[in-house]
Formats: structure tokens, sequence, C-alpha cells
């Protein structure tokens, strides 16, 4: 009976989500409450018990000598990197390394390629895919009309550094995979820096492919082949060093630039938590570029894509708190791994992310985190599938999600760059299908993910 509970709550959860009926954070609190009520009332217990798993689900819960933290560490994590890379780009310290890449492009369709992809990678450090959009395509739109070249391609170059971006520890789904695997987002990033390392790679050798394939049908280097003008040039570097040129603090590069190497490195060398690191990081980020006054109200700006995201963190510790303390999700667990023949048991990871893959392409993002990832989780750990390992697996449809039709703000990118839906889909799944196949791969080859 309690199977069939949380088969139900995890089926409604998916529901209101995918049919618009409530948001992810009303949605999951909303299970949270009704089912949780049951499942308490069925196994004997009272709302009070409800309240101790949505307490455990948030904080964390101590077992057989073993504390499991809840959703609030990556949440803290998740809401300071937001705002600590959203000050770095109000203080514009990656101003100067955009604007020298563009002066560097001058009229070589290569360079102007190869240049987006350089800035495009830059900008979405942020983990925020609208702004990137804003921000790329009103640089580079009037370049590419007016060398005449592919807007599709200025569209890839967005969108796959966009996607990698994404996979940041601040970006989400890290931060969302962590929450349900009780893992810290420091282990699984660095799980994942050898697959981003090499999906840069490619992106810059499509890029570069792009580029030539650019050079040849423009004709480029051929007599009358016109350069862009200077003027042009710096209209380009206007528009990113105008872009909010109050809050710019240019002086302060240097400065700027060795507290976020600090940041990331005692982040990726382990030796404090992500939420200490960028809690921390982003108290002195306010300290060194801004008053008292424009600190407050920089953490207003900032704070609602923040709030957004660091929300679902929230309400996920409720749903996973409930799952978990209910014995839902080792009651589910048990009647799939019954369905699962033995002989596939330790392939459970490989098959999950081929087949997850497609799942996160059609849910939305909160919902095959937390409607998916929960079920399939507890099946891996049962022959012998770590959480980081299963959290490689969930994560490697990640190359193929910003084709999705449930990812908003993809329309934005499409009529910026003068694109159907078809023709952005034919042309995406054209770069990001091999992409997947090379998470597949360097997840296998660095062995992070086991088959």
């Amino acid at each position: 009976m309690i199977a069939l509970l949380g088969y139900l709550m995890i089926v409604s959860f998916l529901l209101l989500v995918i049919g618009k009926k409530a948001s992810a954070f009303g949605g999951l609190i909303l299970v949270s409450v009704v089912f949780g009520l049951a499942a308490a009332y069925l196994s004997g217990h009272d709302a009070s018990t409800l309240m101790t798993w949505f307490r455990d689900g948030l904080f964390y819960t101590s077992k057989n000598g073993k504390v499991s933290l809840g959703t609030i560490n990556p949440t803290v994590m998740i809401l300071f990197a937001i705002m600590y890379f959203s000050v770095m780009m109000n203080v514009g310290l990656f101003d100067p390394l955009c604007t020298f890449l563009i002066r560097k492009a001058k009229g070589d369709p290569l360079k102007i390629i190869l240049v987006t992809a350089a800035t495009a990678t830059a900008v979405t450090l942020d983990g925020d895919g609208t702004t990137t959009i804003l921000i790329i395509t009103a640089t580079f739109v009037p370049l590419y009309k007016r060398m005449g070249m592919k807007l599709s391609n200025l569209a890839m170059l967005i969108i796959l550094p966009t996607g990698l971006g994404n996979c940041l520890p601040w970006g989400g789904p890290l931060a969302r995979a962590a929450a349900v695997l009780n893992v810290e987002v420091n282990e699984l990033f660095v799980q994942i820096l050898p697959i981003l390392g090499v999906s840069i790679l490619y992106v810059f050798g499509m890029a570069w492919m792009m580029g030539v394939r650019e050079r040849k049908r423009l004709g480029f280097g051929a007599a009358g082949t016109q350069a862009i003008a200077p003027e042009q040039i710096e209209e380009m570097v206007a528009v990113i060093l105008e872009n909010d040129e109050v809050l710019k603090r240019p002086r302060l590069f240097l400065l700027n630039l060795a507290l976020t190497l600090t940041v990331l490195g005692v982040l990726l060398m382990g030796w404090v938590s992500g939420a200490l690191a960028f809690t921390i990081g982003t108290a002195f980020a306010l300290a060194i570029n801004y008053s008292a006054a424009e600190q407050r109200e920089r953490i207003a700006a900032n704070g609602g894509d923040a709030i957004a995201v660091t929300s679902i963190i929230i309400a996920a510790g409720f749903f996973l708190g409930t799952l978990n303390g209910s014995g839902m999700a080792a009651a589910i667990a048990q009647t799939l791994t019954e369905l699962l023949p033995e002989s596939l048991g330790s392939h459970v990871a490989i098959i999950f992310a081929f087949v997850g893959a497609i799942a996160c392409y059609a849910l939305p993002v909160d919902a095959y985190y937390f409607g998916i990832l929960p079920v399939v989780a507890p099946i891996a750990y049962k022959y012998g599938i770590t959480p980081t390992e299963i959290g490689m697996a969930a994560f490697m449809g990640q190359a193929i999600r910003y084709g999705s039709p449930t990812v908003a703000w993809l329309f934005l990118l499409m009529d910026r760059t003068e694109m159907s839906f078809s023709e952005y889909q034919k042309t995406f799944f054209l770069y990001s299908i091999p992409m997947f196949f090379l998470f597949i791969v360097t997840a296998i080859a660095t062995g992070v993910l086991p088959v």
C-alpha cells in the first residue's frame, strides 16, 4: 500500500507540473502535505510525524552515527553562487576578455565564430540562459547580418555553451541532483569536470568547422571581400561596456579576478563546501565593489533569480523528506527491483543514462530530477551503484536538454536568431546528439559512469 501511495505522489507531482496546474515549488509542497498525511495515518502516526519528515528532508538525519544533510546545504550554495556571479557580471569582470576577443576577430568569419563561442562561454558563467541570449544576440546579430553569416550558427554558438554553463554547480541541475542523492554538490562537480572540459573542446571544434564553411561560402580573402568597419567593431564593444555601465568597476578588475580564482580554487580543491565558499565570496565581492546602500540594491536586484531556483530546492526537502521518511522510496525501489531482470541490475546506470536522457528532454527539469531520479536512485543502490555514479547517469541528458520545448527562454533565442522551432531542433540535434555520446564516452573512460 505504501508503494502505491508513493507512485501516486510522484505521478500527481508530474501531472501538476507538466499540466501547468502548479509551479514546481507549489507542486512539491502540496503533494508532500497531502500524501505525507495519508502515509502518516496509514502507518499509525499523526501529523507531527510528517513535520519530522519535513525537518529531516530540509536539515539533516542521523542514523547509526551517520549524519545525512538535507536540502538546505545545496540551497545555500546555489543561492550565493548565483548572487556571486551576478555581482561579477555587474562589475564587468568578463568585459575585458569579451571586448579583446571582439576586436581581434575583425572581419574574418572564422575568427568571428570562434569569438562568438568564447564570448558566450564567458557570459554564461552566471548560469542564466536568458541573460546570455540577450547580451550575445545584441552584440553579434548586427555583425552576422552585416557579414551575411548564418544566424543558425549564432544560435548554436549560444545554446551549446549555455547548456554546459547550466551544468556548473550554480546552474541548477547539479544542485537538484545533489539534493535528491544527498551528496555534496562539489562531489558531483568534480566528477563532471572532465566531461565539461572535453565538451568545451568539442564546441570550439564545431565552431572551427562552422567558420571554415562560412569562409568558403562568403569567399573571405577573395578580391573584393569587404572587411568589417572599425566603427562597427566599436559598436559591438559598446554593447558590452555600456550594459549596466554605472555598476562596472574596471579599476578593481584584478582584485575581483583574484577573488573569483580563490573562490573557485577552494571549491575545486574541496577545502570548504560550496555553500561556505560562495557565501563568504559574495560578502567580499559586495564589500569590495559597492557602498552599503549599493550592496542592498545589488542583493535586491540579483536576488530574484536566486530565489526562483532556491525556493524549488527548499520545496524538494519537503518532498524527499516525505518520500524517504514514510518508507515510500524504499517500497517503490523494492517493487521495481523485483521487475528488473537480475542480469541487468548492474547496468542500471548506463541504462538510465539513455532512458533518462529522453525523460530529461521531455519533462520540465524539476519533474525529471524530483519525479524520476528519486525512483531510480534506490534501485541503483541495491546493485552497488553509488549516489555519484547514478548522479552522473542523470547528468547525461543535459547534452540534449535544450532541444526541449519545456525550456521557455529557447523561444527568445529563436526569435532573436530568426529561426522556427523545427529549424532550431533540426540544427540543434545535429550538434547535440554527438555531444551526448561524447558525454557518455568520457564518463565511461574516466570511470564515473559504470557499465
